[in-house]
């Protein structure tokens, strides 16, 4: 993943969870689109908290998915 989409975000290198709502500003898209990804199983997502958050490695393994010709 590039670690410049975290810190654009504000968010240390060490941030496991992201809330939805960043995820999406991360990837400049929709909550509704997040929640699309979740729901087709690529991102995955803890219920651990009171909100869904989005895992790190699901992030990082997304954009390594979808950049430099990745298969999906």
């Amino acid at each position: 993943m590039n670690i410049g989409i975290v810190r654009q975000a504000g968010l240390g290198q060490e941030t496991l969870l992201f809330p939805v709502s960043k995820v999406a500003e991360m990837f400049s898209i929709s909550k509704k689109s997040v929640h699309r990804l979740l729901k087709r199983g690529l991102l995955q997502s803890s219920n651990a908290l009171r909100h869904k958050m989005v895992t790190r490695a699901s992030i990082e393994q997304f954009m390594s998915n979808t950049s430099n010709g990745g298969a999906i």
